[in-house]
């Protein structure tokens, strides 16, 4: 497929404030059934952008373009990082549990990845099958 029949998707930072909303626009975007679900974690986010759920096939690269992208970057920076982290922590198996909270406490120092930067960088993932491009504005 060539740069010109690529798929173009609008993540619009305007329609979510949540992980959990985020998740469920996603859904909306990328999914042919609006009424099925994914997951709602990063492994289903990850999952998802591989394709073949529903508006690309797996693999197929898709040019995202994420709107209000600024409102994003606050709704997902320290403090919802924090809380991921935390989150994670009281449910992931006992052997990660010191892991997660360790970046919990980074995230509280404000330093470290936030929530934003590990969305975005799901999207741009070069360990993966698909090749999708990003434009934030």
């Amino acid at each position: 497929m060539n740069e010109d029949q690529r798929k173009k998707i609008i993540i619009d930072g305007a329609k979510f404030s949540t992980l959990e909303e985020f998740y469920t626009e996603i859904d909306r975007l990328l999914t042919k059934d609006l009424t099925w679900r994914t997951g709602h974690n990063m492994d289903a986010f990850h999952d998802i952008l591989r394709g073949g759920f529903g508006v690309h096939e797996y693999g197929e690269g898709v040019d995202f373009v994420w709107v209000n992208s600024d409102k994003s970057r606050q709704d997902f920076g320290y403090e919802a990082t924090v809380q991921y982290w935390e989150r994670l922590a009281e449910r992931c198996h006992p052997t990660n549990r010191e892991r997660m909270l360790e970046k919990a406490k980074l995230a509280r120092k404000c330093q470290g990845e936030t929530l934003f930067d590990i969305l975005t960088g799901q999207i741009l993932s070069k360990n993966s099958v698909y090749a999708h491009t990003l434009i934030l504005e």
